[in-house]
Parts: structure tokens; sequence; C-alpha cells
């Protein structure tokens, strides 16, 4: 009879114990969910902080007497061809008041590449023009389209290449043969994310001016002339920012997370126009420390960057930036991926010092870390509250919208934690539930003993 008392009161633990497991994998599994580890917080944290930038160059290309007496089309004397050139990469904000850091390369062509980038774009336009007169010497009337179309690849192929005769033009530039005026350059930055299906037009950007640059383009060898760093500045205020880091503090093996625009990324065909604007996060590790010819030292990193990361930061464990991405490697004009170099962030320190300009952060800054700070604890309701103050300073941050949203989502699910408790309302309800159902079977078992001891006696 002993015996039978044990297993009974072992079938009843059993029980009880199966019930209790069941009301825990019943808990909804996001009340166990954990806070994002370190290095996901702060891409989330800088993201704001890292913007787009546009350049766009517009000029007249005039084609002086001489160059079109060296051509033999005097017609030609006096032209003028509109051309426009451009290109992107990445910078990041550095005070409320909207100064930013990028590469020089970013934003400023010297003259020579702009050149050549102009010269490149209405190569084919002005050699169509050349083409057509000389026709018109011969034949006495304008050729057909159809009989242009015939000539000029017979044409090009006469230089050997289109490069060949974009090269031909740029000596002419050289000679002084051909002139570049009315030259106008435009930076704009943008900002954003597709989040929640929110849309920004690329198209709205703020006209940024460029303060300083120092850059002076590549030597024939590859170097890079002057410490390829710029300042832009923007009108506004309350701009979310980055910090900078102390880059003499950097060791090889050290994390490097990387946040910018690569174009390889940002414009494909299958991508909607609106995900342009949102950044993306590469990681890896500092290499190598190294020198260039001019004796700077670059960080060697293996984060996956390529053009168009050009002027974004790389941050450090802390969210500090340590490096700006700067330059890729090269073979016979291909790049190699997994080596890449950052300026560091101590150029950048001591550029700005010598500017007078001042990395530092601002409120919008402080209420966007201490609402996601309450967002990963789930305080959810005093999480909203810091967003709406970070959405009323500054409008654009509409990370922070998002986020609003997510709160609210999860207040409705009952995951709230109340703040000074370390678990939700809904798990306390599910332990609750627990416990009154674990109580219950041990009062049902207790009854179910003293009943079998009455029928015993």
């Amino acid at each position: 009879m002993q015996t039978k008392k044990k297993i009974g009161g072992k079938r009843i633990w059993s029980l009880s114990l199966i019930l209790a497991l069941s009301v825990m994998l019943v808990l909804p599994m996001h009340s166990f969910a954990q806070e994002p580890e370190a290095a996901q917080k702060n891409m989330i944290l800088n993201k704001p902080g890292v913007v787009f930038i546009s350049t766009y160059y517009s000029m007249s290309i005039i084609i002086q007497t001489a160059g079109a007496q060296a051509a033999g089309v005097p017609e030609l004397a006096g032209r003028t061809y509109e051309a426009k050139t451009g290109g992107c990469g990445s910078g990041f904000i550095i005070s409320p008041d909207g100064y930013i850091l990028t590469n020089g390369h970013v934003v400023h062509m010297p003259d020579d590449l702009l050149a050549w980038s102009a010269l490149s774009s209405a190569a084919d336009t002005i050699m169509e023009d050349l083409t057509r007169f000389v026709f018109r010497s011969m034949a006495g009337r304008d050729p057909t389209e159809e009989e242009m179309n015939l000539m000029m690849p017979e044409v090009i192929k006469e230089f050997g290449s289109r490069e060949a005769m974009v090269l031909e033009f740029f000596k002419g530039y050289k000679m002084g043969e051909i002139k570049l005026d009315n030259i106008e350059r435009k930076v704009y930055i943008q900002q954003g994310a597709f989040l929640s299906g929110k849309k920004i037009p690329i198209e709205q950007g703020m006209k940024a001016d460029v303060k300083v640059v120092d850059f002076e383009g590549f030597s024939k060898e590859g170097e890079v002339i002057g410490k390829d760093i710029a300042i832009l500045k923007v009108s506004g205020e309350n701009l979310p920012t980055v910090k900078l880091g102390d880059s003499s503090q950097v060791q090889v093996g050290d994390k490097a997370t990387v946040i910018g625009y690569p174009g390889v990324a940002t414009f494909q065909e299958f991508l909607s126009k609106e995900s342009h604007l949102e950044p993306t996060v590469t990681s890896g590790i500092i290499s190598a420390k190294k020198t260039l010819t001019d004796g700077s030292e670059v960080l060697q990193t293996d984060a996956a960057l390529t053009y168009g990361n050009s002027g974004g930061p790389a941050f450090n464990e802390k969210g500090e930036v340590i490096g700006i991405a700067s330059l890729v490697a090269t073979e016979q004009g291909e790049q190699k991926i997994g080596f890449s170099y950052l300026r560091p962030s101590s150029i950048a320190s001591e550029f700005l010092k010598e500017k007078n300009v001042e990395n530092k952060q601002g409120l919008t800054d402080e209420h966007w870390k201490k609402a996601l700070d309450l967002y990963w604890k789930k305080h959810y309701t005093p999480a909203i509250e810091e967003f709406e103050k970070a959405l009323r300073l500054y409008p654009q941050l509409i990370e922070a919208q998002d986020y609003i949203s997510k709160s609210q989502e999860a207040i409705s699910r009952g995951e709230e934690v109340k703040e000074g408790l370390k678990i939700s309302t809904t798990t306390i309800i599910w332990i609750v539930l627990g416990l009154v159902i674990l109580g219950l079977i041990i009062v049902i078992g207790g009854l179910a003993k003293r009943r079998k001891g009455s029928e015993k006696s």
C-alpha cells in the first residue's frame, strides 16, 4: 500500500509539472525577447546621422577658334555644348547645426578630372557636329539620320575607340583649344529610410554649401593629393549627429561597422526609388595599419566597401567614428573585394580643429538615445514620449515615427514592462495563471489523498 501512495504522489507531481510547463510554452515568445546586441544598438543609434550625398556639375564647353582650325572645321569655332556630370557618396553629420564630414573627392572634381568627365559626356554630340560639317562641305547638304548612324561608328573607329576620341578632345582642352565656362556645382544631402511603408522621395534633399575641401585629385601613380576631406554645411537645427572617436586607440583585429550608400547596393533597377535612401551596413575588422606614400596613415579593413561608400563613417564597438571610408584596392582596374582603406578619425578631428568646427551632439540625439533605451527595455509608454520629443525637434527623423508605431502595437499586445519591473504585464498574468493551476493541482491532490484515507477507514 505504501508503494501505491508513492506512485500516486509521483503522478500528481508529474501532472503538476506538465501543466506548469504547458503554461510556460504558451507564453508569447516576445515576452522573452532579448535586447539587441551592442553592435546592432550602435547601428540603430547612428543611422540617422549618416547621409547620402549627390554632387552635380553643369558647365559650357566652348570650342575655341584654334581648336576648330586644328580640326579643319572652322564652323565649329565658338560652338557651345552644355555638359553635366557628377557623382554620389556618403557622409555624416557632426553637429546639430548642420556641419557634415565626407571625402573631398565626393564633392570636388579637380579641373582636369572635371574636364575629362565633361568632355566624355559631350563627346558624341561634338563629334556628330564635326562629322555633319565635314559631310556638308563634301556633299553640299546635311547627312540624313541614316547616314549619320552609318558614319559615326566609322568615325570613332578612326580614333581607335571612344576613349581615344575623348582623349583627343582632352588634349585640345590642355592646349587651350577647348574651354570650360559657366561651371556650377550643386551638392545635396539626403537622409531617411524605407520603414513601415513610409516613402521619402529622393528629390527631397537639402542643399549643402561646401565650406572647405582638402583634395586636389590623384597623381599619375594613383596617389591621393591632399587629406581627401571636406566639410559641408546645411541650414538646419537639431540634426541627428554621430560622435568622432580616437583612432589612435584602434588595434588590428578590432571590429569595424561601416554605414553608407554603396552604388552597387543602392542603384539597382529592381529596387524602388524610395529605398535608395536606406543606407547599407557592412562589418568586418581592422585588418592592418598602413601608410600612404605621403606618409599619412590609413586603416585597412575587410568590411565590404565599394564606390558610393566614400565619405561614410566606420564605427568601433562603442558606436564612435574611427575612420572614413576612402579607398579601395584595385588590380588592373578591377576592385578587389575585402581590401579597403579608411582615413583615421584623428585626421578628421585635426581638420575640424583647424577650421574651428566642433563635433558635438544635441537634444535630438539625447531624446533619440533615451527613447531607444526605454524601447529596448519594453518601457513603451515613456519611450513614445521620448520619440515624440525627438520628432518635434527634428521632423525628418522618420525612424522615430516607426518606433512609435511599433511601441503602440506592443502595448496593445500587453507586452509593456512598467518602469521598475523586469517583466511585462502579460508575462505576469501567465505566471500567476500558472501558479493558480499549480495550486489547484496541489489542492486536488491533497483532497484525493484524504478521500483515499477515508475510504480505507
